[in-house]
């Protein structure tokens, strides 16, 4: 066995120009689309919360509009921290929020006082009630492209529990649990059918005092530069716009990413709904909801029958095609449980409907992969992999960064194993997408993500679709869940 380390993905920006990180890149060159007549120069943006968190997160956003310094770093890691540029059509960004008073519903301090009384499912059902509301009469209204909602400091939900206990090794464990806790998932499941995405706000992301989470612990804070970089790329993305796209050679087949997930419905039964978050190369991403799974009695997982699998590939890019405008040449299935041969075979038959030749099926483990060690202080670099078969892959997407000059994590981090369940897959060319996949997340601008986008997707997704009734329409968007 011999480890290699991948080259560092670039990403592309402005007029085709390339780079690893995407705060430089946008720092200088500006969004991928900035020279598109679709590009979200202007983004009216609507307001929801109590009067003194409105007027906070404008002051906020509003200072933003300016340049932010970089969190000091150690001489030679400069790269690791870097100043927001401001968000405004003089700065690379070329767009700028629009603020209207006509876009603003303050939730009454008494309905607040109210939440505060109540028990936490109480409030929580309340809470979303009172701004899923007021958010509907704002995106009714068709002038706004994101509604921003100020979280009630009120509410107790699993958003306010206290982290996990220590073993577990990494924080994206924990996110995986905790993904936005109950009022969060509420909303957004709410929201799904209106006109405009929601962006929840947290009041220490625009006053910049950590929150209290007990009675001596408090959530970890990012520096502002860090919450500005990573609050206005997702406002750019939700508005319609791209802040940057993976890389692609002219020679490169046009190729959907497809990360088959399942989650859990929420009123207790065991049932497993499949869902397929839906990517091309430029990260434009659909939703799909597929059938009910059944529960492996070889390994306790959730599988789709050859037939369910067929239609849910099917459906996924009939919507490809409707979002895009025409069929890939290559599909990549990426699961974080195995393949059973009905899941393969219905796969394939999807793709020869479709008359699409390649397909590559990839089931990637996120624990249980054997470790590197590495001589010296720090982790194996980000991008090092071991071939340990011919269908079997070790992946550090987390790790040690040159760009860097350390290690920007705080556990030890934790590879991948890729396991291919196809014939003919490169398994190089897989672990290089899946590397270029994980800088492809709009909630946060630094570039080494532990997971790629379909499976980072999957856990927000299904603790959304969860709260949704089987037969509710639901948006396409992937805006919308993130």
């Amino acid at each position: 066995m011999k480890a290699h380390v991948l080259h560092e993905p670039e990403l592309e920006f402005r007029a085709g120009n390339r780079h690893i990180d995407p705060r430089y890149g946008l720092s200088v060159f500006g969004p991928a689309d900035a020279d598109s007549p679709a590009a979200p120069h202007q983004i009216p943006v609507a307001l929801v919360g109590p009067a003194q968190a409105v007027d906070g997160i404008r002051s906020w956003l509003q200072r933003c509009q300016n340049r932010i310094e970089a969190k000091d770093t150690k001489s030679g890691q400069e790269n690791l921290h870097q100043p927001f540029p401001g968000f405004s059509v003089d700065s690379e960004f070329g767009a700028e929020l629009v603020f209207d008073d006509s876009l603003v519903r303050e939730i009454p301090e008494r309905q607040l006082r109210r939440l505060a009384r109540a028990d936490v499912a109480s409030a929580t059902t309340d809470a979303v009630e009172i701004y899923a509301d007021a958010a509907r009469s704002l995106a009714e209204t068709g002038r706004c492209r994101v509604v921003i909602c100020a979280r009630p400091d009120e509410l107790n939900d699993r958003e306010d529990r206290p982290p996990l206990a220590e073993g577990v090794a990494e924080q994206e464990e924990q996110e995986e649990h905790e993904v936005g806790g109950d009022f969060h998932d509420l909303l957004k499941a709410a929201a799904l059918t209106l006109s405009a995405p929601l962006q929840l706000m947290r009041t220490e992301t625009w006053t910049g005092i950590p929150a209290r989470t007990g009675e001596q612990a408090t959530r970890p804070l990012q520096d502002e530069a860090t919450r500005a970089w990573n609050l206005h790329t997702a406002l750019y993305y939700k508005a319609g716009g791209t802040p940057w796209r993976m890389q692609r050679h002219s020679s490169d087949l046009a190729t959907c990413y497809i990360g088959v997930s399942f989650y859990r419905t929420a009123n207790g039964q065991e049932l497993h709904t499949a869902v397929a978050q839906v990517f091309n190369e430029r990260g434009d991403g659909v939703v799909v909801r597929g059938g009910t799974a059944h529960i492996s009695k070889s390994d306790r997982q959730p599988h789709l029958v050859l037939s369910d699998a067929r239609r849910l590939l099917l459906d996924a890019l009939a919507e490809y095609r409707r979002t895009h405008g025409h069929q890939p040449a290559r599909i990549v299935v990426h699961k974080t449980s195995n393949f059973t041969s009905g899941e393969i075979d219905g796969f394939h038959e999807a793709a020869d409907e479709r008359d699409i030749d390649y397909v590559d099926m990839l089931w990637i483990q996120r624990r249980g992969a054997p470790h590197l060690y590495r001589i010296g202080q720090l982790p194996p670099l980000r991008g090092t992999t071991v071939q340990l078969d011919a269908r079997s892959l070790l992946l550090y997407t987390r790790g040690s960064v040159p760009y860097f000059r350390t290690y920007p994590g705080l556990y030890v981090p934790q590879p991948l194993l890729i396991r291919s369940a196809s014939h003919g897959t490169d398994p190089l060319l897989a672990g290089t997408d899946i590397l270029a996949l994980s800088k492809m997340n709009w909630n946060n601008a630094q570039l080494d993500e532990r997971d790629p986008l379909t499976l980072r997707t999957a856990y927000r997704v299904g603790s959304i679709l969860k709260h949704v009734s089987s037969d509710a329409r639901i948006a396409t968007r992937y805006a919308y869940y993130m």
